[in-house]
């Protein structure tokens, strides 16, 4: 069989065995390994590594894409000199390692606006990813609007069902915005729902003394509260805002600019 018509064949087989990565990087990687001496096994390793990387990729990103993220977010972006007192990224790097999702436990961030809470928690969230988790992250209000639709479409079982199935749902701005008391009781359904059965990432600007505000009644805050906090990681994240931070730090250098025109 003459060489081209082997690599056609080879294509071939590569297609019905659905090794795409392979199919796309055989060739180059055959001339490489042979410029370098190596035998059929350095050939054969050097494929599979190819296919096994290209895989994680597309699978890490698909992981992405099912959890709606407003923005990917990573602890590596973070400057460590700029975290909250008590909160390093020793102790971060540990969370995102993914002990807690074995152990179905919860992380907890509280604290001001502008402390980091929201990037944090999406760090956590996308680390979960790259470990190959599936999960949705919401702001409260999105996670409310989805259970009153699934609701007024006779679909809240199926859409608690599916809720409680993910290994991580990630819940940031809770207590930002007031919902109503109709609203609070499907939050605490749904929340409820995962309780030893999947890990929750929930961020708020509220001590969660002040939890009855969002969930209308102190009973529910606290039947809440039970549930979530049981194991769970908490991160207090207060401070002076990152935000006003850096406008303090430009503020000078605007002066500077304006005193020169």
């Amino acid at each position: 069989m003459a060489d081209h018509a082997l690599e056609a064949r080879v294509a071939l087989l590569l297609g019905e065995l659905k090794l795409p990565s392979i199919r796309r990087v055989h060739a180059r990687v055959a001339k490489e390994i042979a410029a370098a001496g190596g035998d059929f096994f350095a050939y054969l390793h050097a494929l599979l590594e190819e296919e096994i990387q290209d895989r994680r990729s597309r699978r890490v990103q698909r992981r992405l894409k099912e959890a709606r993220f407003r923005q990917v977010k990573t602890l590596a972006e973070l400057n460590p000199r700029e975290l909250p007192s008590g909160i390093t990224m020793e102790r971060l790097n540990e969370l995102a390692s993914g002990g807690y999702l074995e152990s179905t436990s919860n992380v907890i961030a509280i604290g001001g606006s502008g402390t980091g809470k929201t990037h944090v928690c999406t760090a956590l969230g996308v680390a979960a990813c790259q470990q190959g988790k599936r999960l949705r992250a919401f702001t409260a209000t999105e996670l409310v609007s989805e259970l009153e639709e699934a609701q007024e479409q006779h679909q809240l079982h199926r859409y608690l069902r599916r809720f409680a199935s993910y290994d991580l749902v990630v819940v940031d701005e809770l207590g930002y915005l007031p919902i109503s008391e109709h609203a609070a009781d499907l939050l605490f359904q749904a929340l409820s729902e995962r309780h030893e059965r999947g890990s929750v990432i929930v961020n708020s600007n509220l001590p969660f003394a002040e939890w009855g505000k969002v969930f209308q009644t102190e009973r529910l805050a606290v039947a809440l509260l039970d549930r979530i906090t049981h194991r769970a990681h908490i991160l207090e994240m207060n401070g002076e805002s990152y935000r006003l931070k850096s406008a303090k730090r430009r503020a000078p250098q605007r002066g500077k600019e304006d005193g020169a025109k």
